[in-house]
């Protein structure tokens, strides 16, 4: 079905020589539609934004990468499609061949258009709106074909547009393009390009076994300390973007998985540098001022960015989102709890790419150590047995709706 579609992606490459998938691999079918977001460092750094749409990837090359601000508009221009497989494609492919530079897997997900809208037709019409359910991109989007473009010869020129919803953030200045993590291996640029680090966890499940549309790969990781010598060393940021949670029909099991409470508060980065205190939320708004018990009790940290939630308890010690907006709305926020589980950032040393569960201990460590004893500031346990007993435990507790947090080790 795609084959005519891709002879002009299998025309480009001589596969011999790069590690880009064939137009014969195949991947797992998905009962929603796919997109992959590929930071590209080739002759020019830029984003190919890919839609999956009738057995392929309709592609485009957004020469600034997609912007958050409804304001800006990124010109996106448009290439030839790619196979399905190509979106689990992180590596470098070699200079000298097509493309040749570095490819990192920035962001990947589901996306739907509006309703009742054909895709195709609209893409024929040079107008697709569309949602974005990702790791890092989320809301309304428009590709909107350039009005100058009338003849075929020139079709390819395109804007990607922001629509204006909550996931939209007026003069963002790209701050979330700043985050050069691989969502599917968490390295950087750097360290893919001299093929360090792990590889990239699948997405598009290539293969020819069925697997559900929901299914999440079973990635092994090591759980070894970070080595703070090896490090790359640097001041603390101010603020990386959040990797966000995915909704599954059922909790993944096996021993590559450790399962959290989703606790019912405002996800919260505390960042310490030098005595002083931030806390931003998951768009990096400065809530330093909302939750000065916490700002004072987070003081006497070393310096360090961790990542967390702030919740508000009932008298049970169960959280309680109605609570917290009170709190909030009558600025009587001196008992809400900093439920701090996970550690980007400490003794100068960036611990992104380093394993969770070494991540885990570090923070452990730390609170165990500088910490307030748990009244401001406490740690998130983990729960290593198998998740579907975790989740009806969680929920014979009162601890939220069948939620929790599962992040591989």
């Amino acid at each position: 079905m795609s084959g005519g579609k891709l002879a002009p992606y299998r025309s480009k490459r001589d596969f011999t020589k790069t590690a880009e998938p064939s137009d014969r691999s195949t991947v797992a079918p998905s009962n929603r539609l796919r997109y992959v977001v590929q930071k590209h460092a080739a002759t020019r750094l830029h984003y190919d934004f890919r839609l999956e749409l009738d057995g392929v990837f309709k592609s485009w090359a957004v020469t600034r990468g997609p912007s958050l601000d409804p304001h800006d508009k990124r010109l996106a221009v448009e290439v030839e499609d790619h196979p399905l497989a190509y979106g689990d494609f992180e590596g470098t492919i070699p200079k000298g061949q097509y493309g040749g530079g570095t490819v990192q897997l920035w962001d990947r997900g589901y996306w739907e258009p509006d309703p009742g809208f054909d895709p195709q037709q609209a893409l024929n019409n040079g107008e697709l709106k569309f949602h974005l359910d990702g790791e890092r991109l989320q809301g309304g989007w428009v590709l909107v074909r350039m009005k100058h473009d009338r003849t075929r010869s020139k079709h390819n020129n395109w804007l990607l547009i922001k629509h204006r919803d909550d996931a939209a953030q007026d003069g963002d200045h790209d701050a979330l393009l700043g985050d050069d993590r691989s969502i599917a291996s968490g390295r950087a640029m750097a360290a893919i390009a001299a093929g360090k680090g792990r590889g990239a966890k699948p997405f598009m499940l290539g293969g020819s076994a069925k697997v559900a549309p929901d299914a999440v790969w079973h990635s092994k990781v090591t759980s070894t300390p970070p080595r703070a010598k090896s490090l790359p060393k640097g001041p603390v940021p101010d603020f990386v973007s959040p990797q966000l949670c995915r909704g599954v029909e059922r909790p993944p099991g096996g021993a590559d998985w450790v399962h959290e409470i989703k606790f019912d508060g405002y996800r919260i980065q505390l960042r310490v540098a030098g005595g002083a205190v931030t806390l931003r939320t998951r768009k990096g708004l400065d809530w330093s001022d909302k939750f000065p018990a916490i700002v004072d009790a987070a003081a006497r940290l070393p310096d360090a960015l961790i990542d967390g939630e702030v919740v508000a308890l009932d008298e049970r010690g169960i959280p309680n989102f109605s609570a917290l907006q009170v709190a909030l709305s009558e600025r009587k926020t001196d008992a809400l709890v900093f439920f701090a589980f996970d550690l980007l950032h400490a003794d100068r040393a960036d611990l992104c790419g380093e394993p969770l569960a070494a991540r885990k201990e570090g923070l452990k460590e730390l609170l165990a150590k500088h910490g307030d004893g748990g009244a401001r500031l406490r740690y998130v346990e983990h729960f290593e047995t198998e998740g579907g007993a975790v989740l009806d435990s969680a929920c014979r507790a009162g601890l939220g709706r069948r939620r929790g947090r599962v992040r591989g080790r």
